[in-house]
């Protein structure tokens, strides 16, 4: 049985959950299946990288590449490597193409209209969420659509410790995130308790000055660090000494973010938004952000009762456990969808 070819290709290698789950794929390789992730721009620098995605020339570059490699396969993800493989699927009508979906709605109108194309134009669909899948595609086009699991790893608990006012977030620093709730509800935290921190960790995706000034007219500057982009091992420095994942979308797909915050032992304070509402349990292993007043109360309880907390805490972690990780989910679909 010959080989199949298969090239994933995403803008950039950053530090979000599209792109930490194409890494467990780099250069995989077995009997049936040659598996590479491939990038708009390679540059080492992340906000380099970034804004050249952003460059026609780019995108011609990337797909002038695409097209002289031996590919059976071409999977897309996020709407820049869509352009990419519209321009293939044009001109190579015989590669396979497969859009890779990442958001329960689409993020702007450029999105929308790459995204009507690409879909048209594919084979297959990928989706990293039941919920995206049932946000993004028509009964007809989800019965062609494969949802892809997305623990990228299995990641062991940090240590336990008595529950404290230390908060924390990782990711893009975009307004689909929220974060100015999240900052509003750790502000009624910080009121009761004023040695309270927020760590936000992440790259600034067009929402980082409006943030700072929502801390400064709260009097937060000093309550509220932003790190800035980091890699996972920094990331665990601060998690060590936090006791809840804060997080506030407006929309999400799987939520990669929040999946990790459980796994480490982290509560997670979260919207019911995209699939996190399959995952997280009201009580059980998280609390849910409706109203802000009860999600302050349910904080403030928790923080009065380490042992109510510490239940969250384990039931948190015991939800990811024996999960199907994103690199097995990925091969076992396309071994399906191919017969390789």
């Amino acid at each position: 049985m010959s080989i199949i070819k298969i090239i994933h290709l995403i803008p950039y290698d950053g530090i979000g959950g599209v792109e930490t789950a194409a890494r467990t794929m780099l250069h995989v390789r077995d009997e049936n299946i040659d598996f590479n992730v491939s990038y708009i721009c390679t540059k080492t620098s992340r906000e380099k990288s970034l804004k050249s995605t952003y460059n026609p020339f780019s995108l011609i570059i990337s797909f002038l590449s695409i097209c002289r490699k031996d590919v059976d396969v071409l999977i897309v993800s996020l709407w820049r490597s869509l352009i990419v493989g519209i321009l293939v699927k044009i001109f190579k009508p015989k590669i396979i193409l497969i859009t890779f979906l990442h958001l329960e709605s689409n993020a702007h109108f450029i999105d929308y209209i790459c995204h009507k194309i690409s879909l048209f134009l594919s084979t297959h669909i990928f989706a990293d969420s039941d919920a995206t899948k049932r946000g993004r595609l028509s009964p007809s086009m989800q019965k062609k659509c494969s949802v892809i699991s997305f623990v990228s790893k299995r990641i062991d608990p940090l240590s336990m410790h008595e529950v404290n006012t230390n908060f924390i977030f990782w990711g893009r620093i975009t307004p689909q995130k929220g974060l100015n709730r999240a900052i509003k509800i750790f502000n009624e935290i910080h009121k009761k308790y004023s040695k309270a921190h927020y760590w936000i960790i992440g790259p600034d995706g067009g929402s980082l000055i409006e943030i700072k000034s929502l801390l400064e007219t709260l009097g937060l500057t000093e309550s509220v660090t932003f790190i800035g982009p980091s890699t996972y091992d920094e990331i665990l420095i601060y998690a060590r000494q936090a006791s809840f994942y804060l997080q506030t979308s407006l929309v999400e797909g799987m939520a990669m973010s929040v999946m990790e915050s459980m796994q480490l032992g982290l509560v997670p304070i979260v919207t019911p938004v995209g699939e996190i509402i399959s995952y997280c349990h009201e009580g059980k292993n998280a609390i849910i952000v409706n109203s802000d007043n009860k999600t302050v109360d349910d904080v403030l309880s928790l923080l009065a009762n380490n042992d109510s907390y510490q239940l969250l805490r384990a039931n948190a972690i015991a939800t990811w456990q024996n999960k199907k990780l994103y690199r097995d989910s990925v091969l076992e679909t396309c071994r399906k969808k191919f017969k390789a």
